[in-house]
């Protein structure tokens, strides 16, 4: 296993690592919306993790 190290220095890439079995799946939605497989994750991830906090807030106010 290697060792990992941690920076204070911003880089323009983050390494996801998501299970081989979804490669699959992810490579043919990905296709069919005429993106590629990085897009559609990036897209997925911003969704999920930089969600309007309004949104949010709707959300909880719901349950």
């Amino acid at each position: 296993m290697s060792k990992t190290t941690f920076s204070n220095q911003r880089s323009i890439s983050l390494p996801v690592v998501l299970p081989i079995n979804w490669i699959d799946r992810l490579t043919q939605i990905a296709q069919e919306r005429g993106i590629n497989r990085s897009a559609l994750v990036r897209e997925a991830l911003r969704q999920t993790l930089f969600v309007d906090d309004k949104s949010v807030s709707t959300s909880l106010k719901d349950e």
